[in-house]
């Protein structure tokens, strides 16, 4: 049963492209008329389904009007009960209504948008992704998938894509702070500190209470040796942090501009006397230096100045998880997972810090504390590709084969680039007698782009396979 057409609006601002710079913005510098602008447009927003595109550009706005020609009124109904569903976050029963949606009606752009958002609440980000891609596919100016698909491969740390679509939603709606601010966390990671400098100042104009732009603002300053400019950032964030979920990081990163405060920073023997000398400013000092460290690679210099300020401050969760990551990343586990483990006995429902500890068990081979800590980390929440990889990969090292080839499976499903559940997914298929699977798992891994030293594992695994 098909009836009327469904409308879709949207407009693209033309100041935004230029100030967000990317391909769109040298594309558009290209053409002198707005003709010339206008069918551009047009062909960079068309798409392949039946809907059709028009485009009218009025001064530095280009308005966009997609229509779909069809709409089943069945799976509209459908749409409306997954709404329902949705409104009560019962997840995966809206995702059940929008498939029977979307299997009547293949052509709506809205059932795969909300599917795509269904998946994003439920953490399944590959389904979210596969969505909200599927969307922009049929409707390139939906521009509200460019937000969840931006913050999604963030998240998966994909940030050449997490650039792109945050930037095309800013296109489309440039008073969104939080795809400004999310853009920002990209060009800060990418080390383009001038762009992300430009976009937290940006969301601070829209919204002057955002405590988590004076927090990117600040380390980026920090990194740049701006030590004033970081800490005036830092002390913004602690005043405006109404849930006090920034308040630690930022206490922690502030500088002390003299950093040294007639304190020899670098040594400390950790005797009574020494103890006393040292107040709550110089303690700052000392975390802050530790933090610089560990950001500059200094790992050892981290675990001296995070070992000082425990001498002091014994009870504080936080810098036994920030010397545990300082010692895995010097490469002792065994000193990593006695600082995790201090960390939890001080605050045992922090589930990041029972993922350090299953990494700094899986690196020293204990397989039944490393699915302990692993499971501990999925009951508190953490339930990340790493996570279910270490899971499966000390299930199989316990002769749990069915047990590990499911929870490398959902490794896999989080992250299809995880190549290290690739590998031992592999593994499980072969003791599990299944060998072709484990054969596709393993040309997967060699036909990968990356350089990894488990393409060689994988040539060699293939190879006994075939022998």
């Amino acid at each position: 049963m098909a009836t009327a057409k469904k409308l879709i609006t949207a407009q693209l601002d033309l100041v935004a492209v230029k100030e967000f710079k990317g391909d769109l913005t040298d594309a558009l510098s290209k053409f002198n008329s707005p003709e010339e602008i206008q069918n551009y447009l047009i062909e960079r927003y068309d798409s392949d389904s039946t809907g059709e595109l028009t485009v009218q550009l009025d001064g530095e706005t280009a308005s966009f009007k997609w229509i779909l020609p069809e709409v089943d009124l069945n799976a509209e109904k459908l749409h409306q009960q997954a709404l329902e569903k949705a409104r009560e976050k019962q997840y995966k029963e809206a995702i059940t209504f929008w498939i029977k949606a979307i299997a009547l009606n293949s052509r709506d752009p809205d059932y795969y948008f909300n599917t795509g958002i269904a998946h994003f609440e439920e953490k399944n980000y590959q389904e979210s992704i596969e969505n909200l891609e599927q969307t922009l596919k049929i409707c390139p100016i939906y521009h509200k998938a460019r937000l969840i698909l931006g913050t999604v491969y963030l998240k998966l740390r994909k940030f050449d894509k997490a650039e792109y679509h945050l930037r095309e939603s800013i296109y489309f709606n440039p008073q969104n702070p939080l795809a400004i601010l999310n853009l920002g966390a990209v060009y800060s990671i990418q080390k383009r500190y001038d762009d992300g400098i430009f976009a937290f100042k940006r969301v601070i104009e829209l919204v002057p209470s955002e405590p988590r732009a004076y927090f990117g603002l600040g380390k980026i300053y920090s990194l740049q040796g701006k030590i004033k400019e970081a800490n005036e950032c830092f002390h913004k964030t602690i005043e405006l942090d109404q849930k006090g979920l920034l308040t630690p990081h930022a206490k922690r990163a502030i500088v002390a501009e003299e950093t040294a405060l007639s304190l020899d920073i670098q040594g400390g023997d950790g005797n009574q006397a020494n103890q006393e000398r040292l107040d709550d400013k110089q303690l700052e000092a000392v975390f802050a230096e530790a933090y610089k460290a560990y950001l500059f690679g200094d790992y050892q210099l981290a675990v001296e100045l995070y070992r000082k300020y425990l001498e002091h401050k014994t009870k504080d969760d936080y810098v036994w998880f920030a010397l545990g990551e300082s010692f895995l990343r010097k490469g002792q586990p065994k000193e990593a997972a006695a600082a995790f483990k201090q960390a939890i006995k001080i605050n045992p429902n922090k589930a990041l810090y029972h993922k350090q500890l299953a990494i700094a068990y899986d690196y020293l081979d204990v397989p039944e504390k490393a699915i302990e800590s692993a499971e501990q980390a999925l009951r508190f929440g953490k339930k990340d590709t790493v996570v279910y990889t270490i899971l499966g990969k000390n299930l199989l090292k316990q002769n749990m084969i069915l047990e590990a080839i499911e929870k490398l499976e959902t490794a896999l499903k989080l992250n299809k680039t995880n190549l290290n559940a690739e590998y031992h997914l592999a593994l499980a298929y072969m003791r599990n007698q299944d060998f072709d699977s484990a054969i596709d798992h393993l040309h997967w891994i060699i036909n990968a782009k990356v350089k990894t030293p488990l393409k060689m594992q994988a040539e060699s695994l293939l190879q006994k396979i075939s022998a």
